[in-house]
Formats: C-alpha cells, sequence, structure tokens
C-alpha cells in the first residue's frame, strides 16, 4: 500500500534491459488480481526502448529503473512523491516509463 494504492511489485536484477515480454507477463500477472491494483515493475538494468514501445500504452504497470532510483536516492525525494509523479504522467501520455529526472 502507498497512499491509499495497492501496488504488485516485481524487480529484476539482471545484465540485460528488460524487454517487452517481462512487461507483459507482469501485465498479465496484474490483471489476474484486483482491478483496482496498480503494477510497479523497477529493473536493475533499465528498459529497452524496443520493450517500451511493444509493451504498448494505457497498462496498469508503471517502471522503474536503476537510474530512477539513483535519482531519488540522490535527490532525496519521497518514494511516494516519485511514485505520485510516475502515475500521473502515465495517465496523460500512457506510457509506463517516465524518468525521474524528466519528472523533476
Amino acid at each position: 500500500m502507498l497512499d491509499g494504492e495497492t501496488y504488485l511489485f516485481e524487480a529484476k536484477w539482471q545484465g540485460e534491459q528488460t524487454a517487452a515480454k517481462d512487461l507483459r507477463d507482469f501485465e498479465g500477472k496484474l490483471s489476474e488480481k484486483a482491478f483496482w491494483a496498480r503494477g510497479l515493475f523497477v529493473s536493475h538494468s533499465g528498459f529497452s526502448k524496443d520493450g517500451l514501445f511493444s509493451f504498448g500504452r494505457g497498462k496498469r504497470t508503471i517502471c522503474m529503473s536503476d537510474l530512477d532510483l539513483y535519482e531519488m536516492l540522490d535527490r532525496g525525494l519521497p518514494l511516494n512523491q516519485v511514485i505520485e509523479r510516475k502515475v500521473r504522467r502515465a495517465a496523460e501520455n500512457g506510457r509506463p516509463h517516465t524518468s525521474v529526472a524528466d519528472l523533476f
């Protein structure tokens, strides 16, 4: 729970960037849960541009990369504020990932 919203969370710690398949698999798991649940997918190596494009728009999953986590910690930004801005931007443009650097 974060600010009254339920999030299901998945993290990948792998060498290659996360591809669309991993995101679609997670979105599939999310679709089997209550419709009000949101997804947060964190990837240590970030996301391939093709993967994010192929994953599509208008999903219930938002994405965080290793650079997002670094920016958040380096700037002392609270996690709830980062998630709130990522969700807002995803609601506006339909994309699952916008970098923390672009949000703040």
